[in-house]
């Protein structure tokens, strides 16, 4: 049903995965495959299924020089100036746009 899922092990002696769905407190077994039905007749609901992939915009700092390439990938400006070379021109703050964010 597209609710969340905490894998607790991928595989426990009887063979099924073994885990937590959304909030409940109760533990909750699947097939080895995923799927809830035991039988592995149908597909239902609560099957486990990949999550999607949700991007992440990046955020870092990058130092640039005068007579040399941009250097390092930094997460913090701190960072940044602390590996910086006496020549750094200044300190670039790059953020990644992400479709449908609009620029």
């Amino acid at each position: 049903d597209g609710s969340p899922v905490e894998i607790l092990t991928k595989k426990d002696r009887r063979g099924e995965i073994l885990g937590y769905q959304a909030e409940s407190k109760e533990l909750t077994a699947w097939c080895e495959n995923g799927q809830f039905d035991k039988t592995r007749m149908s597909n239902t609901a609560y099957d486990l299924m990949n999550a999607r992939e949700v991007p992440v915009a990046r955020e870092f700092w990058v130092n640039k020089y005068k007579f040399r390439e941009l250097s390092g990938a930094y997460p913090t400006k701190g960072m940044a100036d602390s590996f910086s070379g006496r020549d750094r021109v200044e300190c670039i703050h790059v953020r990644e746009v992400l479709p449908g964010e609009g620029v």
